[in-house]
């Protein structure tokens, strides 16, 4: 995949032009939709103060003039206010920037393929010509006077040629622009082509565009029918194919700094060589000379001087982007925050799945939490915090860390049958589905837990620090074998059943560099299929052929991190809470400050309060899962922008489902909670979660849900509510709890954690009496919403 950065740079402007510009509210109309133009402000009144009346009598003439001047500023008065209230009343405040991204696929380039031999400069000049087309189709279409910018984000190959991402932005008023009228222009110019898109032939019916905006309040639309399988609307992806760069040396003086010195063109901010950084390089100085950061250099210079592994390019790690855009978020220049935006950037997922930030055992110390080092808990995304310490040390380089213990080691007593972990997780995953074997290599190299739980797959398998795939060539025609197998292992993985299997061949390509005997693929295949407990046995799989499976949805409700006792309830879990107690526990932040939190229920949606967004639906909102101490980066943290909300339709609830930009991965620290199957009893012992005082680390806390006459004195009753009360007294208390955290109950039946209700509003210690009731929104009453919801986001 291509990235392209040739943003279009706006002409420079004086100050005062710049500052006139903001304040313009010139408006034209075109169609039914008013825009914002780029004209400065015009006076519409001026009123003097400085009239005086003095005892005089004037004549005749005189007064009737005076009468009518007078007359006529109170008429220029009350027009004035008409105005301003109905601007303010009936066209409320100025949207803010619509942005759709979209692609279509081009089936042939015409004449200009065969211009330029070399791919990256071919690429260029297209993603050059292509982005002049698209301004000039949108420019000159209805949309014109909200058009804004059109800028080519990459090319992909796909079977029928290459596929455009692309992305164009409005600046609507009054009425925002729909995706349907957005879809009608480009389906116009693809289908009647004119200039540019004449001499290239695209397929229509491949464009697909969608909005992505900070955050919207409308409710979807709600279809008559619910779709049962609700969580089998997750995306499916299964081979992952990693563009391959070539490698050169770092030369740029400016970020000789950096630990590597071998870098790749074109860079992340889309310079295709070392001549075209030189000429843009100034923007970057100014950028660094505001020293914003401490992280700017070295964040910069890693945008500018990519690292470059194998022949793979290596991003930063999105929690390193987010920390870098806390302090230069605000000071980059506009034709640079696309390259600069943390959805680009991948999470952390094994070494070498991106650049964590430098030095996070250092930035622990400066920020007094040296504690936090060398207790079992990882609070760097490389684990640095914990590889440093003594018990690390004695297994040597390379070791394999016991996630949640302070211990590391050899991989090769990783699945030798024998637990050397305290919590055996050493002995966990030996057989997995992954979507490339080489992706599940770097998710597994450095600790016991962590590896993506993905739906779809190949199915693979480790033995003392080897792995490889299963062979399924004895069975490539034995349906039945390959199905029973396929369930077997869906289960093991925590998924419900499997959906389907086959005999697929080996898609991945071994290294060209490497012969097969230097590094031989290695396979297994199952003994007997229909046996109670399926054992394997070391194949040649001379066909090279693979079971590849695809799952139905993960089981809800399930602390997987903790093993054989993530059945136990509340069992063993400790007050204070360790990374994967509660993995669908979301910390909701706003603009790098963590204000709410939420619950997961799907890889795309979240519930939570609508009262956290009350009087901020425009700001930039951000979900963070997988971490248990807000101020930390651990390894299986990620991050997601937070794109929609939809408000509960019950009366008097302030529950809310919220949108994420992309489906956050599945793993043993992110997975989702259950909805309830009925409302909670009085005897139902269930948990919240709070953060300590200090928002340093996420507090477990028993409550039982008591009679609503309880809250009656200290909160508003509601028939949707459930009353509930802490079991410790209020002495004890050391924790805050957040809008938004959810009330969780353990189904013994089950085995599994569903979600009760939702907290309306942030409750916070007092030292006054014993426990304090709390009012939670109940979920029993929105289930069928909230599956309503989820469907209908999937169609």
């Amino acid at each position: 995949m291509t990235f392209s950065g040739n943003m279009k740079e706006s002409k420079t402007q004086n100050a005062k032009e710049s500052w006139e510009s903001e304040l313009g509210y010139g408006w034209t109309r075109s169609g039914q939709r008013r825009c914002r133009t780029h004209r400065p402000p015009e006076s519409t009144m001026s009123v003097s103060s400085d009239i005086r009346f003095t005892r005089r009598k004037l004549s005749r003439p005189c007064r009737g003039c005076c009468a009518a001047l007078a007359a006529l500023l109170v008429l220029l008065l009350l027009a004035a206010v008409a105005v301003y209230l109905g601007h303010m009343y009936l066209f409320g405040d100025p949207l803010n920037r619509q942005t759709f991204h979209g692609s279509f696929i081009v089936s042939s380039w015409g004449a200009a393929e065969k211009e330029e031999n070399d791919l990256e400069v071919r690429n260029s000049t297209r993603e050059i010509e292509l982005r002049q087309a698209l301004y000039d189709t949108y420019s000159k279409s209805e949309l014109r006077s909200c058009f804004v910018s059109a800028e080519i984000l990459a090319l992909d190959s796909a079977e029928e040629g290459d596929r455009v991402h692309f992305e164009v932005s409005f600046e609507p008023i009054f009425t925002a622009v729909s995706t349907a009228e957005v879809v009608a222009v480009m389906e116009q110019e693809l289908k009647a082509p004119t200039a540019y898109f004449k001499t290239i032939s695209t397929l229509p019916e491949t464009l697909q565009i969608e909005e992505s905006s900070v955050i919207s309040s409308q409710a979807l639309k709600e279809p008559d029918s619910i779709e049962e399988e609700v969580t089998t609307t997750e995306a499916m992806s299964f081979d992952i194919v990693e563009e391959v760069r070539e490698c050169s040396p770092l030369t740029l003086p400016l970020c000789s700094h950096l630990p590597y010195n071998i870098t790749t063109y074109p860079n992340l901010v889309a310079h295709s060589s070392k001549e075209a950084l030189l000429r843009d390089l100034v923007a970057f100085r100014e950028l660094l000379d505001a020293e914003c950061s401490h992280l700017a250099q070295d964040f910069v210079c890693q945008m500018l001087q990519p690292r470059c592994t194998e022949g793979r390019l290596v991003r930063p790690c999105r929690s390193y982007c987010r920390t870098f855009h806390a302090g230069c978020g605000s000071r980059l220049p506009e034709r640079l925050r696309a390259h600069f935006d943390c959805a680009r950037f991948p999470d952390y997922f094994g070494p070498g799945s991106c650049a964590p930030e430098p030095d996070c055992s250092g930035k622990l110390q400066r920020m007094a939490l040296s504690r936090w080092s060398c207790d079992g808990v990882p609070d760097c995304a490389d684990a640095a915090d914990e590889r440093s310490c003594a018990h690390c040390a004695a297994a040597g380089s390379g070791a394999l860390r016991c996630a949640l213990q302070p211990r590391c080691l050899p991989m090769h007593l990783r699945c030798d049958g024998t637990p050397d972990c305290p919590d055996a997780s050493d002995e966990a995953g030996c057989l997995w589905i992954t979507r490339s074997l080489a992706s599940w290599k770097r998710e597994t190299s450095e600790t016991t837990l962590g590896a993506i739980r993905s739906r779809g797959g190949y199915a693979v398998w480790a033995e003392r620090g080897r792995i490889g795939k299963i062979c399924a060539s004895p069975y490539d025609t034995d349906k039945k074998a390959l199905i029973d197998v396929a369930n077997s292992l869906c289960k093991v993985l925590t998924f419900r059943s499997a959906l389907s299997a086959e005999a697929v061949a080996d898609a991945e390509v071994e290294d060209e560099d490497k012969t097969e005997v230097d590094n031989p693929p290695e396979y297994v295949e199952v003994v007997d299929p229909s046996a109670a407990e399926i054992s394997f046995v070391k194949s040649e799989c001379p066909q090279r052929k693979v079971l590849k499976v695809v799952c139905d949805q993960l089981e809800c409700g399930l602390a997987s991190a903790r093993g054989g006792s993530g059945g136990t309830g509340e069992a063993g879990l400790t007050r204070s809470a360790r990374p994967g107690d509660w993995p669908w526990h979301a910390a909701l932040l706003r603009a790098h400050v963590h204000v709410c939190d939420a619950a997961l229920l799907h890889p795309n949606w979240l519930v939570t309060t609508a009262s956290c967004f009350q009087g901020q639906p425009k700001a930039e909102w951000t979900a963070r899962f997988g971490t248990v101490r807000i101020q930390s980066t651990s390894p299986w943290q990620q991050e997601r922008r937070i794109v929609g909300l939809v408000r509960s339709p019950v009366e008097g609830s302030m529950l809310a489902l919220v949108r994420l930009e992309e489906p956050v991965e599945m793993t043993d620290f992110v997975r989702p909670a259950c909805l309830p199957e009925g409302r909670v009893d009085n005897r139902s012992t269930c948990n919240t979660l709070g953060w300590t005082r200090n928002r340093d680390q996420l507090q477990r806390i028993h409550v039982v849900a008591t009679s609503m006459q309880t809250c009656e004195n200290v909160s508003i009753a509601t028939a949707n509510g459930i009353c509930a009360e802490p079991l410790y007294d209020q002495d004890d208390c050391d924790e805050e709890e957040y809008a938004g955290s959810s009330m969780m109950c353990f189904n013994e039946k089950t085995k599994q954690w569903s979600l009760a209700g939702v907290s309306g509003w942030r409750i916070a210690c007092s030292k006054i009496g014993l426990g304090r009731p709390r009012i939670y929104d109940s979920i029993s009453s929105h289930v069928d919403w909230i599956q309503k919801t989820i469907s209908n986001s999937a169609r």
